[in-house]
């Protein structure tokens, strides 16, 4: 993963969101059996137009950013029972309980959170770099 990159996609996300493109979870994956890390962007916008119409939107806006690193192949619209989706947002649950008396920290970690774990959602990876989550993608 190149710096370039990871800054680069965070520009991205932010713009997609901008643009109604609601990214509710990204990160950057090289899953086991591909050897390319790839940007995954998970949205309700893939699962209500289907990923044809995602890709376009992406790509479109994509498009107007002169100033991003990432190689439009680099991409992957995912939806939101995907399960790589399901374990990126596991891995992002806050660790503090649900409770009156749990103090949070009111500033929200500004970088990616690394999972290197073997498996993320129950896929095979050899690394994920999470972006962290907006307070609108926080599933209530």
């Amino acid at each position: 993963m190149v710096n370039e990159q990871t800054e680069s996609g965070k520009r991205l996300v932010a713009k997609l969101n901008d643009e109604g493109f609601e990214v509710r979870v990204a990160f950057w994956a090289r899953l086991t059996d591909e050897e390319k890390w790839y940007l995954y962007l998970a949205s309700p916008f893939v699962d209500e137009n289907g990923p044809k119409v995602a890709y376009g939107r992406v790509f479109d806006v994509l498009q107007e950013m002169t100033d991003v690193w990432i190689d439009p192949f680099e991409i992957r619209v995912i939806g939101i029972n995907d399960s790589l989706t399901q374990g990126a947002l596991a891995v992002m649950q806050p660790k503090v309980p649900a409770s009156p008396f749990a103090v949070r920290n009111p500033k929200p970690y500004p970088g990616m959170t690394r999972c290197g774990g073997s498996t993320l959602g129950g896929v095979s990876i050899v690394g994920a770099f999470i972006y962290p989550l907006s307070h609108a993608s926080v599933p209530a």
